[in-house]
């Protein structure tokens, strides 16, 4: 479904949420999940550790089995995982045209996100050259000139593209 859906919309951008550590994840169960982890290669997870919570399904039904430094151990080979794929699928941004909103502005640079990007929580996109009137709030085309396995760094080369695509420049 996954490779479906990236064929047909070749801008996507997938993410998800992983729970590590439910009662009964096996060490077979968690290899799969790295594994799938690494093939879809998301562009953006998320993951935390199972927590024994009252009135839930689980509680009511599963003895929390897995111990809690197994379960932060697993939550930190997935977020190493995940820390790969970051670093390379942003290197592979570089170059690229991306529709970017200014968030603010930071001493010399102002700081915003890709449209696929959510305030907070995902990738900034650093612009540089603020020789330009740029104003939060608004959206500019940025070219993507280096990158950080969560960050982006760019220059505004026009102010309120016309489309999503990205293009190689």
């Amino acid at each position: 479904l996954l490779e479906k859906i990236r064929k047909e919309i070749p801008d996507v951008a997938l993410r998800t949420t992983i729970m590590v550590g439910h009662p009964g994840e096996s060490e077979k169960d968690f290899r799969a999940l790295k594994q799938f982890i690494s093939e879809v290669q998301f562009d953006r997870l998320g993951v935390f550790t199972y927590s024994y919570e009252e009135d839930t399904y689980s509680y009511n039904h599963y003895k929390d089995s897995i111990p809690e430094k197994l379960k932060e151990d697993r939550k930190n080979e997935i977020l190493e995982i995940q820390e790969s794929i970051s670093m390379h699928l942003n290197y592979n941004k570089i170059g690229k045209l991306f529709k970017v909103i200014v968030d603010v502005r930071e001493g010399d640079y102002f700081t915003g996100r890709t449209e696929y990007d959510s305030p907070e929580i995902d990738n900034e996109v650093i612009i540089t050259n603020t020789d330009k009137e740029i104003k939060p709030g608004e959206f500019y085309q940025v070219k993507i000139t280096d990158a950080e396995t969560y960050d982006l760094f760019g220059e505004v080369l026009e102010h309120k593209i016309p489309s999503h695509k990205n293009t190689e420049l």
